[in-house]
């Protein structure tokens, strides 16, 4: 469902994105990075929303059946991507000694792992809790770069992250939560207007009774 909120939590994310690019020190190469860092993210929610739309409410074989044929063709048709910008002299490849194979491959277990929890996660557990999981991920990261890799982490980083978490919670907002908000903005107002009208009750009636103790009677005016 179209939903302004939704437009707007996404604008929030895409200029976190900008802010972190901008926070890494991108000059010449700042606008390829951004719109790539974009679209992948764009790609990837776009993935997870075509995936909740034909599979649904799927189960765990059928989510882990999905699974292992999406890493079958992206072994396919994606495998063969490095080979080709290496012939196009795009890329340049070093002495396969001086890559850093521990990092590669725990990088690997990592990126499977996070894959294998959010397909299957979501029909294990609430998707909700998934999400809160996948969007913590940034603050963890940060504080990862931080401690490990002496990553400054100046204030354009941090306001990128604060949007980026912003801008998650208002995605997590329901279809209604327009009415919701109208619905429990109104019985407040009703709830105070109900105070009032027992404070003036009860004032009438302190003022009554004080009449006739004094042999007065109030007569009210309207």
């Amino acid at each position: 469902r179209f939903m302004g909120v939704r437009i707007v939590a996404a604008i929030m994310a895409i200029t976190g994105i900008v802010m972190m690019a901008y926070a890494d020190n991108f000059h010449t190469d700042s606008i390829i990075g951004v719109a790539f860092a974009v679209g992948s993210a764009s790609t990837s929610a776009l993935y997870k929303v075509l995936f909740k739309m034909f599979l649904g409410s799927a189960n765990f074989g059928e989510a882990a059946h999905f699974v292992s044929t999406l890493g079958f063709f992206n072994l396919i048709f994606i495998s063969f991507t490095p080979v080709i910008l290496y012939f196009t002299k795009v890329e340049h490849w070093s002495s396969f000694a001086a890559l850093p194979w521990g990092y590669l491959c725990g990088m690997a277990g990592l990126w499977l792992a996070f894959n294998i929890l959010v397909n299957v996660g979501v029909v294990l557990t609430y998707p909700i809790l998934i999400s809160i999981g996948t969007v913590l991920s940034v603050p963890g990261n940060a504080a990862v770069d931080l401690l490990k890799q002496e990553v400054i982490f100046n204030v354009v980083r941090l306001a990128a992250t604060i949007v980026i978490c912003i801008g998650f919670l208002l995605m997590l907002l329901p279809e209604e939560w327009d009415e919701i908000t109208l619905r429990f903005i109104n019985s407040l107002k009703e709830k105070k207007s109900e105070e009032h009208v027992e404070d003036i009750t009860d004032s009438s009636v302190h003022l009554r009774t004080r009449s006739r103790a004094n042999g007065t009677v109030s007569i009210p005016l309207a």
